[in-house]
């Protein structure tokens, strides 16, 4: 049986071209080439919502020596970049109930029956698998990688941290936080002097 839900912000990848304005956080798997998509492309993941701030921390690697003439600073380049992502699952909603926020399925339906709950979820395991593959054992058989897209640019890295908020104050949604170290960025239709020294 499908079950009715409150419908989702971004329905697609590709929503950034659909001339509504709107561009989605997109997150997929490559493979160990990191080129190729291991997800086919209607399950690459879009947020419901997409994160309320996100933050990219650039960085070089500097070290300063005291000498007897005075101090002496190296900078070796750039440091590794870090993007920290705040982000709300949205509310809870089901159709036929509206908000949601019981978690005992006798009642009836949970909160886990909503596309944001769902939403959550393929998070969670995107951020448990970080872009490895695994076999029917259960091993890794091969380490991928994440991509993160957005506004013309694609880092390519993994999470380092997930943390989950919930609060008695708002118990029809999730305040998320996560972390992703960036190994790689490319952006997309710039020319190489424009880029920002990724690559």
């Amino acid at each position: 049986m499908t079950r009715a839900r409150i419908p989702s912000a971004f329905y697609k990848p590709d929503d950034e071209y659909n001339g509504m304005g709107r561009k989605p956080v997109v997150l997929d798997v490559l493979g160990s080439d990191w080129e190729t998509s291991v997800l086919p492309d209607n399950a690459k993941f879009v947020f419901h919502v997409n994160p309320s701030s996100l933050d990219i921390n650039y960085g070089k690697t500097v070290s300063r020596i005291q000498t007897m003439g005075g101090y002496i600073e190296q900078v070796w380049g750039h440091d590794t970049t870090e993007i920290s992502m705040s982000i709300k699952t949205g509310a809870f909603i089901r159709i036929n109930s509206g908000l949601s926020a019981v978690t005992n399925p006798d009642m009836g339906g949970t909160r886990r029956d909503s596309i944001a709950y769902d939403k959550y979820q393929d998070l969670l395991a995107l951020f448990h698998s970080n872009g490895a593959l695994y076999g029917e054992n259960g091993q890794i058989v091969r380490h991928g990688i994440i991509s993160l897209y957005f506004d013309q640019v694609t880092y390519l890295g993994w999470f380092t941290t997930f943390t989950v908020a919930e609060s008695a104050e708002k118990p029809y949604s999730f305040d998320l936080t996560a972390n992703f170290t960036v190994h790689k960025e490319k952006h997309i239709g710039l020319l190489p002097s424009e880029k920002l020294g990724r690559g």
